[in-house]
């Protein structure tokens, strides 16, 4: 989208559009009347919903759990439906073998195979069979084997280039998980099959009644754990990428994570922050505390620690599952936190369903820290505030960032809370398999900004500038400015421009009138010592403003509404310089996103503000 050309009856003398035509971002901008791009400086090792987007999670078994579907090709075992999973469904199924010495084992011949090393998942469940096996040919051609004890969860014999493990899971299965270091051979088989001791090749003479059950295979090249369960065809999601800035003066041209056309929401300017943990991706490190519980004051959470593909599109997010404990127990992830009475703090983390579909974050004492939400893990999200207030964005592939805020009543210590919900109620006994997916927490003061990675110890994000000088472009005197902006959420008069001479005497500033999120927008036009200033209620909706400033004429108009009108003031004077997104001090910052702005020689009619600005 372009300003249109039938009004005014001027170009601008300086335009910027950090979001172009069908919303696709033009890292350069468009300038007019100037060779001269912005300036931009920028943090490092923060990161930015870019419009790349990265393969989220796969399974390329077409039939996870059906094992009677002609998919599974069945030999020397019988299978029998209606077997409890380990998730309490009944779409098990047990293999029970025959008499005949052969081969007790059910295959598929894969057509369009892996061509990475291949993570292999499944449950299997002791029917009186104790030993199973895994067999799939590698790309080099050899059959590459690993055998697993089903009856007492033991990693038997693993051949080269194999690497396996096996863990207790929900009605006593075990998940086995087996990784060849290269892919599948083209056209070759994954086999699953009973043995008849560990290091067994599989053809034995079988015992009728002997069996195992059978549930959720999957076969990934991302190395991921998680089950994607399928039915007919295989699985791959892709999803926007949270991509991480990488050196100091890259702009953070941001598009909609929700939005599967990746719409532009332009440059992201955002003011200093701090992560105020030290490890915002690691909940198995010691640092994070787990609750106990049970019949023992054993951990009762399971966590599997890179267990799947992070909205980075790096294998970095960790499976959480609450234990099976035989009653009701508490189940969550804790960090001791001192705050500072009358300081407001947010904490938020991205979760991602893996069976349980709510979460809540919460201090240990709303006392202390008055903030705590349960949130729903479903469709667009949902917040159910007790404490504070609360946001829930969607990013894609199932993954939310959830974020609470509040303010602290005490100067004193309390727990931050990450805490698994099962029904709406905050003590459950877990089943061993359901669980929730979590990665990127971190708590800071102010509102929730965008994302600051750590690995042991506290990171600060410095602040973002973004400006135009030259004074043969600005200092004309009367003029019009106009910009299109995203919500934002600046905690301290946060700043859509700053049009000025470098000074806070002689300038034209667009800004919020007041601390906190912002419910009103003040021009004011500063020179000779006098004043004019126009305030005017806006909605977390409005997007387009325009300015409009002239001897005793100072306008502010947004989305076409009414215009407001300051009739006294002197105008600035030689202005030489634009700051976007922050005043020139730096201070003031938008901790929001940029469109378009556009700087016009001239003031502009009400007309001309109301169209420019529908």
């Amino acid at each position: 989208m372009s300003y249109s050309d039938s009004f005014p009856s001027s170009s601008p003398v300086f335009q910027a559009n950090f979001a172009a035509n069908g919303g696709r971002i033009d890292p350069r901008a468009t300038f007019t009347r100037s060779d001269t791009p912005p300036t931009y400086a920028a943090p490092s090792a923060v990161h930015y919903w870019s419009n790349e987007k990265h393969e989220s999670s796969q399974n390329l078994v077409e039939y996870s759990s059906d094992i009677s579907n002609g998919y599974w090709t069945k030999q020397g075992v019988s299978p029998t439906g209606g077997q409890t999973a380990p998730d309490g469904g009944t779409d098990a199924y047990k293999l029970t073998e025959d008499a005949a010495t052969s081969d007790h084992r059910i295959y598929h011949l894969f057509g369009a195979t892996p061509t990475d090393a291949t993570t292999i998942t499944f449950f299997a469940k002791y029917i009186g069979r104790q030993w199973i096996y895994v067999r799939a040919k590698d790309s080099g051609g050899t059959n590459r084997y690993c055998w697993l004890d089903i009856q007492n969860g033991v990693v038997g014999t693993v051949q080269t280039n194999v690497t396996a493990s096996i863990a207790a899971s929900g009605n006593g299965y075990y998940k086995c998980t087996v990784v060849l270091a290269s892919a599948i051979a083209s056209g070759q088989s994954l086999n699953i099959g009973g043995a008849a001791a560990d290091g067994d090749g599989g053809g034995y003479a079988g015992l009728n009644g002997d069996a195992f059950a059978v549930w959720g295979i999957q076969a990934s090249t991302t190395g991921e754990t998680v089950l994607n369960e399928t039915n007919g065809q295989i699985h791959r999601s892709y999803a926007p990428t949270l991509k991480s800035v990488s050196y100091a003066g890259q702009p953070r041209f941001e598009y909609d994570p929700t939005d599967g056309q990746s719409i532009a929401k332009g440059i992201l300017i955002e003011g200093s922050a701090t992560n105020l943990l030290n490890r915002s991706e690691e909940f198995d490190n010691a640092y994070w505390s787990k609750s106990t519980g049970g019949t023992s004051p054993a951990i009762n959470l399971t966590i599997t620690p890179n267990a799947a593909i992070s909205p980075s599109g790096e294998l970095t997010a960790d499976l959480v599952v609450p234990q099976n404990t035989g009653g009701n127990t508490l189940y969550f992830i804790s960090k001791t936190y001192s705050f500072t009475s009358g300081n407001t703090y947010t904490l938020s983390a991205f979760v991602k369903s893996a069976g349980l579909t709510e979460f809540t974050l919460a201090a240990g004492n709303t006392a202390t820290w008055a903030a705590s939400t349960r949130f729903t893990l479903t469709g667009s999200g949902s917040a159910s505030v007790s404490s504070g207030s609360a946001t829930i964005e969607s990013c894609g592939n199932g993954w939310y960032r959830c974020a609470i805020t509040g303010t602290a009543g005490a100067t004193t210590s309390t727990n931050l809370l990450l805490q698994c919900v099962s029904g709406g109620q905050n003590s459950f006994d877990g089943d061993d398999y359901s669980g929730v997916l979590l990665w990127g927490a971190q708590m800071e003061t102010g509102a929730a900004s965008s994302y600051i990675k750590v690995e042991g110890s506290t990171v600060t994000r410095a602040s973002e500038s973004l400006s135009m000088t030259d004074s043969s472009l600005f200092g004309t005197g009367s003029g019009a400015v106009v910009v299109e902006a995203g919500p934002v959420s600046g905690t301290f008069y946060p700043t859509l421009f700053d049009l000025t001479d470098t000074t806070t005497s002689n300038r034209v500033l667009l800004q919020s009138g007041g601390t906190g999120t912002p419910t009103s927008l003040t021009v004011a036009a500063d020179g000779s010592g006098s004043v004019g200033v126009v305030s005017e209620a806006v909605t977390m909706s409005d997007r387009k403003f325009a300015i409009s400033y002239d001897t005793n004429s100072f306008k502010l108009v947004n989305n076409g509404g009414a215009v407001s009108e300051d009739t006294s003031g002197q105008l600035p004077q030689q202005l030489s310089k634009l700051n976007i997104g922050t005043d020139n001090g730096g201070g003031g910052p938008l901790n929001g996103h940029i469109k378009r702005i556009a700087v016009f020689g001239e003031p502009l009619s009400n007309s001309n503000l109301q169209a420019i600005t529908s």
